[in-house]
């Protein structure tokens, strides 16, 4: 599936017109804060995504993905590495084959590489179903199971997602750094 207003007019049923700039700006800020919740851009793949870090002054350099599917490039203070002195994993993560570490220069690190999920359904679901909720849905009712009562509901106001929600962006986010 192709996260577009397409699809948010195909899961509302036609409820929310394709051709609405209203459908868009719903489905940008959902993935918006769907990316922003999980610390990358989770789905589509990106090829030669360029991004500039902090050198982390230790053995392993954390990239901001969880599905990194080609390094391209790694420069550090200026100057480019050979891509055969590296390991790296697909979760993100690149060490130096000699064991050196990494500069802590801010800034100082370059690295081009490709990657991202082709298909994350849940994902996606996850983003219309947001969608859908704020549309249509102006409250949340309380489940209640015996004389227990909770909500799926966004615990504060202003949260998108809800609890089951947040689950699923969970298996897609990055730990979180201090």
């Amino acid at each position: 599936m192709t996260l577009n207003a397409v699809a948010v007019e195909s899961f509302t049923r036609g409820r929310l017109d394709r051709d609405d700039e209203e459908t868009q700006r719903q489905l940008d800020a959902a993935l918006a804060a769907a990316r922003r919740y999980c610390g990358w851009h989770v789905t589509p793949v990106i090829s030669d995504d360029e991004i500039t870090l902090d050198g982390p002054n230790s053995q392993i350099l954390i990239l901001p993905t969880l599905n990194m599917t080609e390094l391209t490039e790694v420069d550090e203070d200026g100057e480019e590495l050979n891509l055969a002195d590296l390991n790296w994993s697909a979760r993100g993560l690149i060490a130096k084959r000699s064991g050196y570490g990494w500069t802590p220069m801010f800034g100082a690190i370059t690295v081009i590489f490709s990657h991202g999920y082709a298909d994350a359904p849940d994902f996606e679901s996850v983003i219309l179903s947001a969608i859908e909720r704020g549309a249509f849905s102006p409250e949340v009712a309380p489940r209640v199971v015996g004389p227990f009562q909770y909500s799926d509901a966004p615990n504060t106001a202003g949260e998108l997602f809800t609890n089951s929600e947040r689950a699923v962006l969970d298996r897609y986010a990055l730990e979180k750094r201090p």
